[in-house]
């Protein structure tokens, strides 16, 4: 498979400034949720939005790390967290600042799934390893959140399709470069199909199977 690097040195940054941007959102809704304090939800912020990228850069030997190449990025994140307090009361007063953490979420996961399997092809990857650095780029930010936050993390407790989705999402987007559909388009595609099927997982309370068999079994025995 063939990647034009070209395209896609000029899309990733945009691509993952926007991924940046939700991510960090996610992390300035939970940690005003908690009511800790600034430091902590810079600290918060800033591991949710970079955390995965930085994983994704040791994984496959990108030098410098994204976000020191980027420092811009590192200023949004700063300027997201002076506001938190702001943006926060904005949804709390609208009652939809949980459905807002939700959908900023799946934005951050479906863009640092594609951008990271994107990164990882280029880099020489072969697929299969391209699409596990994908996910784990998708996911850990939300991990780390989640550990600093000392909640379980999502990616492992939650019951609706989390993980699973990125994974799926980052097959389809190598399905769209084999189809000889352009970079850029692949992109958005495959960032607009993982948030499309995490938002229907969380309207439609999609469960893994798996979990609920044990729940109604663990049910009828009690």
């Amino acid at each position: 498979m063939e990647i034009d690097i070209k395209a896609l040195n000029a899309l990733i940054p945009v691509f993952d400034f926007v991924g940046i941007v939700a991510f960090a959102l996610s992390g300035v809704f939970e940690g005003m949720k908690r009511r800790i304090d600034p430091v902590g939800v810079f600290i918060v912020a800033f591991s949710t939005a970079f955390g995965g990228g930085l994983l994704r850069d040791i994984l496959i030997d990108r030098r410098p790390f994204y976000w020191i190449d980027h420092e811009l990025y590192v200023v949004a994140c700063f300027i997201i967290c002076f506001l938190a307090p702001y943006i926060y009361r904005f949804f709390q007063k609208r009652k939809s600042a949980h459905a807002w953490y939700i959908f900023a979420d799946a934005i951050g996961l479906g863009i640092f799934c594609i951008s990271g399997t994107s990164l990882s092809l280029a880099a020489g990857v072969p697929w299969l390893s391209s699409v596990i650095i994908g996910c784990i780029t998708g996911v850990f930010g939300g991990l780390m959140r989640d550990v600093f936050l000392n909640q379980m993390p999502g990616v492992v407790a939650d019951r609706q399709p989390y993980a699973v989705v990125g994974f799926i999402g980052c097959w389809f987007y190598i399905l769209l470069l084999e189809l000889k559909v352009s970079v850029d388009i692949s992109l958005w595609l495959g960032m607009f199909f993982i948030v499309a099927l995490r938002m229907a997982c969380v309207i439609f309370k999609w469960r893994i199977s798996y979990f609920v068999k044990e729940e109604a079994r663990s049910q009828t025995e009690k």
